[in-house]
């Protein structure tokens, strides 16, 4: 933050704390803070070594400004310092708000949000006789716990240190960062706890103890086990069924082994999502559909798929991501990993019985091209039996592997 935007600010809120990591339940305060207080901003401080844990390990300060930034930063009345973490040793509040109060402006209003629990510590804190002389205190109540407590702690601040301390008016999550930690490592849903970016970057990072998307079999292994609860058993046991497919025909044909197994495995990933879901997220990840998969916007669970690869399972290979994009048609530049995965589709093992299977199946392994253009015609003579019209990519693939068979 410059320091130039500090000062031009009157009236601030400062969140600190060390977001390890942050989740809903800060942001509820924050956006609370501002509608019940009106500061400028409410400005988040991840602590850099906080007193009041010594004993507990806590995740590098880098990567928790790093998730507070990118949960907040689409936020006008958000924003964040370093402040703590620049300075170095015990995070002492008293020296973060003498360092603030040297940018603010003479007449800024400080307020310091404080939760139940360090409101209850407040008197152990450095130099607190001179802290409630610099700053006033916005106390927010624990969920559950007694009101009366907590405004006897109120009371008793302002009696002793002439304390400036507000309460939160507003209903709190009960949300605990160490009980997303706990989860994160047992790899249990947090996606109502924490902003999705900050589980993308802990995703990203193998924080907690979480997987990290390198394509290796832990990942693999993972991936496998969300889409085993996501998907319908027989969705599921179809799912498994291309990714046999997809590596044996893979091995086959000396493509890449593992690239195949993933672009496999996610295929389907977005398949049983509701029409209305399907084009609301055309929409909102700004996926271009023409009118016919508009039309028919179940075609369009291999373009939302690739994106759910990316956002959801943090696949960003192109290769499998452009697979999974086409499995069900093809396109006119498909390449090696594209047919597996699309005559794995038609052809995996546990597909019930339908013309051309078997001879779907009898040209696998000796002309894939074949056996592909045999199954997109059979779908296209399908759709136009229903009245429906074969997608533009499907014609594309039947006209560019039609054109290899007769060169040979």
């Amino acid at each position: 933050m410059g320091r130039d935007y500090l000062e031009r600010c009157t009236r601030i809120a400062i969140l600190g704390g060390t977001f390890d990591p942050i989740h809903n339940g800060h942001l509820a305060i924050a956006e609370a803070v501002c509608d019940q207080f009106k500061p400028q901003k409410v400005l988040f401080v991840p602590t850099g070594d906080p007193p009041h844990k010594p004993d507990t390990p806590i995740t590098a300060a880098a990567h928790r400004y790093q998730m507070v930034l990118r949960s907040i930063y689409q936020t006008p009345t958000l924003d964040i310092s370093s402040i703590e973490m620049d300075r170095g040793g015990k995070s002492y509040t008293i020296d973060t708000i003498k360092a603030l109060k040297t940018l603010l402006p003479p007449d800024c209003e400080i307020f310091f949000v404080v939760g139940q629990d360090a409101l209850e510590n407040m008197e152990s804190w450095k130099n607190i006789d001179k802290l409630t002389k610099l700053c006033q205190f916005i106390a927010v109540r624990r969920p559950g716990h007694d009101h009366g407590q907590f405004d006897a702690h109120i009371a008793y601040m302002g009696e002793k240190y002439g304390a400036t301390i507000h309460k939160l008016e507003s209903r709190q999550l009960d949300i605990s960062s160490t009980g997303i930690r706990q989860s994160l490592k047992d790899e249990a849903q947090v996606s109502a706890l924490i902003p999705r970016e900050a589980e993308d970057y802990i995703r990203r990072h193998g924080l907690y103890g979480c997987v990290t998307p390198d394509l290796s079999g832990t990942h693999f292994k993972w991936a496998k086990a969300c889409l085993g609860y996501r998907l319908s058993p027989k969705r599921f046991q179809h799912t498994l069924g291309v990714v046999l497919e997809a590596e044996k025909l893979a091995k086959h044909y000396g493509a890449d082994i593992n690239k195949a197994r993933w672009a496999a495995l996610l295929h389907d990933c977005a398949k049983e999502y509701g029409a209305d879901k399907k084009r609301m997220l055309c929409e909102a990840w700004h996926i271009p559909i023409d009118p016919l998969l508009a039309k028919h916007i179940d075609l369009a669970h291999g373009l939302i798929g690739a994106e759910c690869a990316k956002r959801q399972f943090y696949v960003t290979d192109p290769d499998i991501l452009q697979a999974i994009r086409y499995h069900i048609s093809g396109h006119k530049d498909i390449t090696l990993l594209d047919k597996i995965i699309v005559l794995s589709d038609f052809i995996e093992p546990f597909r019930e019985d339908y013309p051309p299977l078997e001879a779907m199946r009898a040209l696998a392994y000796t002309d894939i091209d074949q056996a592909i253009v045999l199954g997109l015609t059979v779908m296209g003579d399908i759709d136009a039996a229903r009245g429906k019209e074969l997608h533009h990519w499907s014609r594309d693939t039947i006209a560019v592997l039609g054109q290899k068979q007769k060169k040979y």
